[in-house]
């Protein structure tokens, strides 16, 4: 059994001395997402370092030009602060509805930023507030803070101190909670500077923390509910899961737009009978996908022609390369393969044990225009349990390049099985966009060319993101 030591330094030159000699130590910041990834075998650092004795991280400061939150102030502090209250309401409501008060006496405002929930409250409250998260290395404005599922700017090593908020004129969080867990199902907070310049920013709908952009451009151009009158997501901006559709959930980040609006200004935040959607452009992509046992697709267009994408397919030289994590991988016979991935996400890694066994159906010939081939995916996560998937690849030439469509049938066992599928959806649309950019470069010559695996990356990095929706319950 391994055995996981603990370290409670009392300042932050300790902390980071402690983090510096023990490369896979853990930071904790309250534990609340950590210790139960640690119970269910998921999360298995060397050491702890606590950090909530670290005076440093811990006040509470009010300046001329903004207000200064720490890591290490618990929502509750944050909730029953005289200087928050006075400074920024939103702040102070959006942390007394943080799950329930045993959650908010430990749970710190460090920590929930670090990790990045994609159903998260205090994601929302910052990138609307403009806020700027400041690290033991730089300042990050919350735009450019949130990377998307789990992930965030932070790099090795690098701890969260504190957050700056700047001055708002007015502002409102409203969620619609998943009853159990009290994540957001959807949040939506609203805030107004001294300029009349709004931000919007949205938690729940699954990719993690964004910017509704259309909101925002109508209620600056004019202030007041009616602004709103037709506005709706599209569908394509949430993801479904057991708890809600995506267009119930798209749906319900405008009402709730409305409502948060309508807190301040006193109308009606009911939408008028009679009045046309107006669904704002979502952003572009190409990758979708639908509940477990149904199909994941996507869609990509090469700068190469056929049979540069097709060799490329069929030679592994650059796996390693395009596959972060990548630390080893073995031809067992002809077109069977196996690899060893680690990879993390947020705050926790897991090493995955992959076989890929690839099957040319229709191999181009010279003038032909399509081809196809097919992948079958195994992959073992340890305690994860397993999963499978059959892999469907169609070339198309297009000009001067291909046309590359995936489809795949993901089928689990195990813990995964018992995990979320809405954060499969979000993980696959920007796992697909690393590998493509890393292929399209091998393509052209910016590194050695080879095969296009992103059907054993696309699948096996979203089967280690199944076990973060135990965070939901």
């Amino acid at each position: 059994m391994q055995h996981t030591g603990y370290f409670r330094p009392h300042s932050l030159a300790e902390a980071q001395a402690l983090l510096a000699a023990h490369p896979d130590a853990q930071a904790l910041a309250g534990g609340q997402s950590l210790l139960a990834a640690m119970k269910l075998g998921l999360c298995q650092p060397t050491h702890w370092v606590d950090l909530q004795d670290l005076p440093e991280l811990q006040h509470i400061t009010r300046h001329h030009d903004h207000l200064w939150i720490g890591a290490m102030v618990t929502h509750e502090a944050v909730a029953h602060s005289a200087e928050v209250q006075a400074w920024c309401p939103l702040l102070a409501h959006l942390a007394g509805g943080i799950a329930d008060a045993q959650i908010r006496h430990v749970g710190t405002l460090g920590g929930s930023l670090a990790n990045n929930d994609p159903a998260a409250c205090w994601p929302a409250g910052v990138l609307a507030c403009g806020a700027t998260v400041v690290t033991t290395q730089r300042e990050i404005p919350a735009d450019d803070f949130f990377i998307g599922l789990f992930t965030t700017a932070l790099q090795a090593g690098e701890l969260i101190l504190g957050v700056k908020f700047p001055p708002i004129a007015s502002g409102h969080y409203l969620k619609y909670e998943q009853a159990a867990s009290r994540f957001a199902l959807v949040g939506v907070a609203v805030t107004r500077s001294a300029q009349h310049t709004v931000r919007v920013a949205i938690t729940g709908l699954g990719q993690g923390v964004m910017r509704w952009q259309a909101a925002e451009e109508a209620l600056s151009a004019q202030w007041g509910v009616s602004a709103l009158d037709g506005l709706f997501l599209a569908d394509t901006e949430a993801m479904g899961d057991v708890q809600a559709s995506a267009s119930y959930r798209a749906h319900l980040a405008a009402v709730l737009c409305r409502r948060a609006v309508a807190h301040h200004t006193g109308e009606s935040p009911t939408m008028p009978r009679g009045v046309k959607p107006r669904a704002t452009p979502s952003v572009q992509t190409t990758v979708h996908a639908t509940p477990p046992g149904h199909t994941l697709q996507g869609e990509h267009v090469l700068n190469a022609d056929l049979l540069q994408v097709w060799q490329a397919l069929l030679d592994p030289a650059i796996l390693q390369m395009s596959i972060p994590g990548c630390s080893a991988m073995r031809l067992l016979k002809p077109n069977h393969y196996q690899a060893t991935v680690k990879v993390g996400l947020g705050l926790v890694s897991a090493k995955f044990e992959t076989l890929v066994q690839l099957h040319p159906d229709i191999a181009p010939t010279p003038g032909s225009t399509q081809a196809r081939c097919g992948l079958d995916v195994s992959g073992q996560a340890g305690a994860l349990g397993s999963g499978q998937a059959h892999v469907q690849v169609q070339l198309e030439q297009i000009g001067p390049h291909t046309r590359l469509h995936w489809s795949a049938q993901p089928q689990l066992q195990g813990t995964l099985a018992q995990l979320g599928n809405r954060l499969v959806q979000a993980s696959t649309q920007r796992l697909s966009e690393q590998f493509f950019e890393r292929f399209a470069q091998a393509l052209s010559g910016e590194a050695p060319r080879g095969g296009a695996w992103f059907f054993f990356y696309a699948l096996s990095q979203p089967l280690r993101r199944w076990w973060q929706h135990f965070f939901r319950k």
